[in-house]
Formats: structure tokens, C-alpha cells, sequence
């Protein structure tokens, strides 16, 4: 038998929703610069809706990194719940930095 513990998959689960989202600002130096990409950030959801631990997972150019990681630190989220109880969650959230902006 496995040391490892057994998780029970099902329940009632209802996915949090994003309440508030605060846009990135695209940097001037890289607008100048015609700098562009999409910086692609895995982040935990905390069980108040909170973007607690932002880790980027491919970026690019420093300074869109930064922008995108200052947009998704305010960014608010209602609870994910399983069976009524908040969770945290995982989620990615890529960033777009595109000169028609």
C-alpha cells in the first residue's frame, strides 16, 4: 500500500470570478522601442480572491513583465468554492502587449 494520500475527486464546485481587473499599462520605453509579447503568468488564487503568489512561466522583454506582474497583483477575484468552502486555485493568465493597443 502507498504512503501516498488518496483525494477525493467531485462536489459541488463553482469557479471564482474575476471582480476586478486592472489593465496593464504598456510601458513608454517599449512602446518606443515597438517591444511586444505576451507574458504568461501561473498565479494562486487565495480563498479571499487575492492573487498571492504570481509566478512567470515565459515572458519576455523585463519591462512587460513588470507591467503585467503590477496589472495581476490588483486583480480580485470572488471565491472559488468547493461544497460552499473557498479554495485556492492555480490559474494562468497571459498578458498581451500588442502595439494596437
Amino acid at each position: 500500500m502507498s504512503n501516498h494520500s488518496r483525494i477525493k475527486i467531485g462536489g459541488n464546485i463553482e469557479g471564482c470570478k474575476l471582480t476586478t481587473q486592472v489593465r496593464a499599462v504598456y510601458p513608454k520605453a517599449a512602446k518606443k522601442k515597438r517591444i511586444q509579447g505576451t507574458i504568461h503568468l501561473q498565479v494562486l488564487i487565495t480563498k479571499t480572491g487575492e492573487p498571492q503568489i504570481i509566478e512567470v512561466l515565459k515572458g519576455g522583454d523585463p519591462q512587460l513583465i513588470a507591467a503585467a506582474l503590477e496589472a495581476v497583483k490588483q486583480w480580485r477575484y470572488s471565491p472559488c468554492l468547493l461544497n460552499s468552502e473557498p479554495v485556492e486555485i492555480r490559474t494562468q493568465i497571459d498578458i498581451n502587449f500588442t502595439l494596437n493597443q
